[in-house]
């Protein structure tokens, strides 16, 4: 499952502190001013984080300040930004203060230090887990024995069990993150979330393992085992915890890299081939499905699911724009509507398919894991948009039907009055039109109702036209003078003969149609049997003009042609 052609992103070099002279300077004015030893400053130097904020001294212009000191263990501290941290930490600067407002003060600072901490850690997207004060500064033992059992300073045990609380709830936070969040809120991502966020989280987590395995949170796991603290059953849980979730996160990340191109490529396609990107989607994601340990589970794959479907619907969207619908011409509006569902009823077929098909991606011999879940899960949102655009459609072809009113005219006796009531129908439904070309709302969005009154009154009056057409069709047929004219009759009405309204109320006139042509096919019978009686001695009697052989051949072809072209014409009729 490994991408191909995949290049490592670029990692610049990392500074090389041994031969930086500006490193030597501050290590100079350590010596002199604060009296470190050679080992202390090996030590604060052998630490990437403070390497980091010497360079960013040293090679930004945004860092105008750094500070060097000493904490109350006599280790070497580094800080560019918060200085009242370090001032009042340190007790040298706590003498005459009596114990209470000392004791005070370190707990504020240990809570302001915490807070300024996971401040920190939010900015830069990723957990950052405070350590005690008395922890982070101190190099020494914490605890002491007497007659076989552990002892630790009260106040320290306090600092470091309260911390070790925050630790619990900040990594539990991040255990519970799942990629289906947004989607319970409301929201409507696209897939770029899902690979986003196990990208995050893979590390979010790494972070977290490493800072679990820093030397001086080893040391508080230790204090806490050897006392036997409470809270040291606990964090083992959790530790535990992360690294199991780290194992899932690295494994379901590499897995979804696939998808990065299939996105960009349905991102930035036209619409018209999206359709052809479907099945190359649903090979790749039936291909994670079967190897990846983690990502195999019916919650991970429908989430992933619902959240193509949001791009593709975000696509039609933009292909559509829906505030400009019903603005446009019938023709493109019912040509984009008609292209509209059929992608997205590919989607669907797509997807059923892979489905009955998942055990062709398994070896010989494994279990197979079938994507048992109710399909109406990942495609309840496009379901409620694909009913509308079908709604939409509807309203587009009885509209290009209605718009061929305008080209009606029918002869007879009574024909001037029919005509008219023609042109009413006409009128109304240009006028209705018209209310809906400058309809402000969205028609796509299925949460709101004023579509769906637009639509049940169009209906209604759609149902109301049929009524009518149908009434002036029967009127009009039954004024018809012959069979010919009667076929003229339908032919002006054309496709409005096949809406279902139409086409029931002219029913019962097709058997009279049907008589009709009988009723040639026996006249033109009749002509025959009459030519027949007229043959004196074996010769017609034809055309004095034309021969014996031409004359036969002519009187039979236009006897033909009589009888055809009314029965090509009942074969155009599509709705008999």
């Amino acid at each position: 499952m490994a991408e191909d052609n995949i290049k490592p992103a670029f990692e610049p070099p990392k500074p090389n502190v041994a031969a930086d002279e500006r490193i030597d300077f501050f290590r100079e004015r350590a010596f002199l001013s604060l009296h470190v030893k050679t080992d202390r400053w090996n030590r604060f130097i052998a630490a990437e984080e403070n390497q980091k904020v010497l360079f960013d001294f040293l090679e930004k212009t945004d860092h105008d300040r750094l500070i060097l000191y000493t904490g109350p263990g006599g280790a070497l501290q580094i800080v560019d930004t918060q200085i009242i941290t370090p001032i009042l930490a340190n007790a040298n600067n706590h003498t005459g203060w009596p114990h209470v407002v000392s004791e005070d003060i370190k707990k504020q600072l240990e809570k302001l230090k915490s807070k300024m901490i996971l401040l920190r850690g939010k900015a830069e997207g990723r957990t950052l887990l405070p350590l005690p004060m008395a922890v982070e500064q101190s190099e020494e033992t914490f605890t002491r024995e007497r007659s076989g059992l552990v002892e630790i300073d009260s106040t320290l045990l306090y600092s470091i069990e309260t911390m070790m609380i925050q630790w619990i709830h900040q990594i539990s936070d991040v255990l519970k993150k799942d990629s289906s969040d947004a989607l319970l809120q409301g929201d409507n991502p696209g897939p770029s979330t899902e690979l986003d966020f196990w990208l995050m989280q893979k590390e979010n987590l790494l972070g977290i393992q490493q800072q679990i395995q820093d030397p001086k949170v080893t040391k508080i796991i230790e204090i806490l085992r050897r006392i036997k603290s409470s809270y040291y059953a606990a964090f083992s849980d959790i530790i535990q915890k992360v690294n199991q979730a780290v194992l899932e996160a690295e494994d379901i990340e590499l897995h979804l890299r696939p998808l990065k191109r299939h996105i960009a490529v349905l991102e930035e396609c036209s619409f018209a081939d999206i359709d052809h990107l479907i099945t190359p989607l649903f090979h790749t994601l039936c291909l994670i499905w079967t190897h990846s340990q983690y990502y195999c589970c019916p919650p991970r794959i429908v989430v992933l699911l619902q959240k193509f479907c949001n791009l593709l619907i975000e696509r039609a969207f933009v292909y559509l724009i829906p505030e400009e619908l019903f603005k446009m011409e019938l023709e493109e509006g019912m040509e984009k509507v008609h292209r509209t569902i059929l992608t997205i009823q590919s989607f669907k077929k797509c997807f059923h398919q892979h489905k009955d098909q998942l055990h062709q991606y398994y070896p010989e011999g494994v279990e197979v894991k079938t994507w048992n879940f109710p399909s109406y899960l990942i495609f309840t949102r496009m379901d409620r948009i694909l009913e509308r655009l079908m709604k939409i459609e509807t309203l587009f072809a009885s509209a290009l039907d209605f718009l061929k009113l305008e080209r009606i005219e029918i002869g007879g006796c009574r024909g001037k009055i029919l005509s008219e009531m023609v042109y009413s129908m006409n009128e109304e439904f240009h006028e209705s039109w018209r209310a809906l070309r400058e309809s402000k709302y969205d028609p796509l969005d299925y949460e709101q109702s004023e579509f769906l009154s637009d639509y049940t009154r169009l209906m209604e009056q759609n149902k109301d036209f049929d009524q009518r057409l149908g009434t002036v069709l029967n009127l009009a047929f039954r004024d018809s003078r012959g069979l010919e004219s009667a076929f003229k009759l339908l032919q002006i009405f054309g496709t409005l003969l096949e809406r279902p309204l139409v086409n029931q109320l002219f029913a019962p006139n097709v058997a009279v149609l049907l008589a009709m042509f009988e009723a040639e096919v026996n006249c033109c019978w009749q002509i025959v049997e009459s030519q027949r009686d007229k043959l004196p001695g074996g010769r017609e009697i034809l055309n004095k003009n034309m021969p014996s052989i031409s004359g036969n051949l002519k009187w039979s072809q236009e006897l033909r042609e009589r009888i055809m072209s009314h029965l090509n014409n009942f074969r155009q009729l599509s709705f008999v």
